[in-house]
């Protein structure tokens, strides 16, 4: 990794206008020539569906003929291409806007302000609101408008890794619970689980925002909350969750209606450097991209978790190919 590490006071030197614009905000991206010509690095988290999409676009990269690797996992992937540490990553919307809107000049001409931005977080994307105002669209919409120098938002995809909260089918028509305004007077007899990085600001959502005290509050290991064990056991009751979490499909679990106001909106969108980045590389990202479906992300990960999980790897090249984003070997 030391091929990376550069002055960040050179990235952004004489940039030039791509061809190439972001759909969701019609605004132009910077990069400085045609064609990529040295080996990209893409940094992903350490969870299998986050290196699962770090692989799905390194492997349409290295199909349009760029050299591309995965770097090791990072807790904060989205820190790392900031320090010129990794290419690109891909991220959500509200987790990239939280970062990127601090940064020198982002804000210059874009209207945001403090009490609109979601304050920086991590974790996989099923992070709690730190300020509600902006919804799916707005903060897609806010984060392609910000002024990036050295760095550019690409394209962000129908796919989220937004939080949510589930409940078994049997505990719905039980307590008649489908909505979150039904949580309230629910609450004294539900046990919660909730991961460690959601806890603290979940928990106060509910308090204030729901007036729910819950019976008990567990806090789940990564790999508990990475799937859905706890509310089909019943050790908990309610479970905090994400939209990319195919447990819930797969076990017909019932999403409480509203649950997505509790979270900030995190739809998959890639941040690269525009440093040695050429239009050919944010073609390739841009095409996956517009193909990633919530029905996609759902996809890669069930093949990636349960008994016969594939390689994240093996799950992205198989994923690509049946999508005919890439051809079969």
């Amino acid at each position: 990794m030391n091929r990376m590490k550069r002055p960040l006071r050179l990235l952004g030197i004489g940039t030039m206008l791509l061809a190439l614009s972001a759909c969701t905000s019609g605004t132009d991206v910077s990069a400085s020539q045609m064609s990529t010509e040295r080996e990209l690095v893409l940094v992903q988290g350490p969870d299998a569906t986050s290196q699962a999409l770090g692989h799905a676009y390194r492997g349409i990269l290295s199909d349009a003929g760029i050299e591309a690797r995965l770097a090791e996992p990072a807790e904060d992937p989205v820190a790392a291409v900031l320090a010129g540490e990794a290419d690109v990553t891909v991220a959500g919307s509200s987790r990239l806007l939280g970062t990127l809107s601090k940064l020198p000049g982002a804000r210059d001409g874009t209207g945001l302000t403090e009490s609109s931005a979601p304050e920086a977080t991590t974790g996989d994307g099923a992070n709690p609101v730190a300020s509600r105002n902006l919804d799916t669209a707005q903060t897609t919409r806010t984060l392609h408008d910000l002024r990036l120098s050295g760095f550019a938002v690409l394209d962000t995809a129908e796919a989220e890794r937004t939080g949510t909260l589930v409940v078994t089918a049997a505990t719905s028509a039980a307590d008649q619970l489908v909505s979150i305004s039904d949580l309230g007077p629910l609450c004294p007899k539900l046990d919660f689980g909730i991961s460690r990085t959601m806890l603290v600001q979940l928990s106060k959502e509910l308090d204030t925002g729901l007036s729910c005290q819950p019976r008990g509050v567990i806090e789940l290991s990564d790999q508990k909350s990475a799937g859905v064990l706890p509310v089909i056991s019943d050790e908990v009751q309610v479970q905090a969750s994400s939209l990319s979490n195919a447990g819930i499909p797969d076990n017909a679990l019932v999403v409480l209606q509203g649950a997505s106001t509790l979270f900030t909106p995190e739809a998959m969108t890639p941040l690269i450097t525009t440093d040695g980045v050429g239009q050919d590389a944010v073609k390739a990202i841009n095409k996956l991209s517009g193909a990633l479906k919530q029905e996609d992300l759902l996809q890669l990960n069930r093949l990636v978790n349960g008994r016969d999980a594939l390689t994240p790897q093996r799950a992205a090249s198989d994923w690509l190919i049946d999508k005919a984003l890439i051809k079969a070997p």
